[in-house]
């Protein structure tokens, strides 16, 4: 490359982290790495800018991250279906479950023969057998928030307790620096003392007996 395509260039750079998501550093700064996708980011970033990746970037253990690598497989299975309870496409899946079901046992699909007449015996113990399975990935998942919720708490308390020993440490010092500062401004605005009193007598005699030996 020539001299003046290198002086054409843009002022930034696009990482190639992440190919959804597009972060621009500005020349001569020093970009964070994401240890798990090893995408670039802003010097300033706390979350990676991948959105598939999203991994926590600052100093310490993030809460959430710790919590997903401890989880057992029934923690992780309640979450996902806890997830998928909690969207639109699990009520509109058993309404059509349901119709079907009604439809196939009250004889309006007559190609299928029914399995389930009126009142449904099937179905309800299938739904209830549902509901209980339900309500324990609900408590599961409930469990998890909690714990969430007790560690941040937890962190919160640790950050206010070191934030407030280093304000008290800093005031403390800035303290003893005044104190300091308003004593030698006191040494500067004070007037000098008279001379002590041994080495004033001392010159006097010694000037009356030059005196007396000149005469």
């Amino acid at each position: 490359m020539s001299q003046n395509d290198s002086s054409a260039a843009p002022a930034s750079r696009v990482t190639e982290g992440a190919p959804a998501a597009k972060v621009r550093i500005a020349p001569h700064v020093a970009a964070i790495l994401c240890p798990a996708c090893g995408g670039a980011n802003n010097p300033d970033a706390v979350f990676c800018a991948n959105p598939e990746c999203h991994k926590a970037l600052g100093e310490f253990d993030y809460v959430l991250e710790e919590l997903i690598a401890e989880a057992r497989w029934h923690e992780r299975l309640a979450d996902r279906a806890t997830t998928f309870i909690g969207k639109p496409h699990f009520l509109l899946v058993h309404a059509c479950w349901l119709l079907l079901w009604i439809g196939i046992n009250t004889g309006v699909f007559a190609m299928i023969r029914a399995f389930d007449a009126y009142p449904f015996g099937l179905l309800g113990i299938i739904l209830a057998a549902e509901a209980i399975f339900i309500s324990g990935f609900v408590l599961i998942s409930q469990n998890r928030q909690n714990t969430y919720a007790n560690k941040q708490a937890e962190l919160d308390y640790e950050v206010n307790v070191r934030t407030y020993r280093l304000i008290r440490e800093v005031d403390a010092r800035l303290e003893s620096l005044l104190d300091r500062l308003q004593r030698l401004e006191a040494e500067r605005s004070s007037p000098p003392g008279p001379p002590p009193k041994g080495k004033g007598s001392a010159s006097v005699i010694g000037g009356e007996r030059g005196s007396e030996g000149e005469g």
